[in-house]
């Protein structure tokens, strides 16, 4: 039987890979494996391009669905279900948008976080890779925030989760962490079924929680 799989959809920086490094560590005596969309994305020469609205500069669109290789992510993630994990979590931005992916998942959240504390976020990571602070303000300005409006904010309505992931909602994102975890191993087995996981989730009030995003 296919491992249990968990997606994690959210806006660059909003803490996506916190949050599944966090259940990895909190599910330590089970087999957890991750995978990351940014490792199927095309070729560098492959990728769309996305012109400010000034018309002033073009980027590679990493925030664009036709910028992921999907055969590739999905044969990564089957991969990954067949190898005798346990758990697989496939995490990005947009891992919520291709519906082949997605009807696979047992349970889907996305991790929310206001656009400002993910921007800070973004800048100080991106500063300590080496980045330039005018390139990736720019970056941002003239395409991040508009492609995340475009392609990544729709799908939180897919979700069965919206996990708060702001620096000070850390109380409610606890709270959700452990729901989690409890569904994801009750009755001994990772495998519940994800219409059982997403009622329990709902009749808690879970769906309900509030913007914010772990970094």
């Amino acid at each position: 039987m296919p491992a249990y799989l968990i997606g994690i959809g959210g806006g660059s920086a909003s803490g996506k890979s916190s949050l599944a490094a966090e259940l990895r560590e909190r599910l330590h005596t089970r087999r957890v494996e991750i995978v990351n969309q940014d490792r199927s994305f095309w070729p560098a020469a492959q990728l769309p391009g996305h012109v400010s609205p000034d018309g002033s500069r073009e980027w590679p669109d990493y925030n664009h669905p036709d910028s992921v290789n999907w055969p590739d992510l999905r044969a990564r993630v089957s991969s990954a279900q067949e190898g005798g994990a346990d758990l697989v979590i496939v995490e990005g931005t947009l891992v919520l948008h291709d519906a082949g992916l997605r009807e696979s998942m047992d349970l889907k959240l996305f991790v929310a976080a206001a656009a400002d504390e993910r921007i800070v976020r973004r800048i100080r990571r991106n500063l300590a890779q080496g980045h330039g602070l005018d390139g990736i303000c720019d970056f941002y300005l003239d395409s991040v925030r508009y492609r995340h409006d475009e392609f990544c904010e729709p799908t939180r309505a897919c979700a069965d989760l919206v996990v708060s992931g702001g620096r000070y909602e850390r109380g409610e994102a606890e709270r959700l962490l452990k729901e989690v975890v409890r569904r994801v191993t009750g009755g001994g087995a990772l495998r519940a079924g994800r219409s059982a996981v997403a009622s329990s989730l709902h009749s808690r009030g879970a769906a309900g929680a509030g913007p914010g995003e772990p970094a």
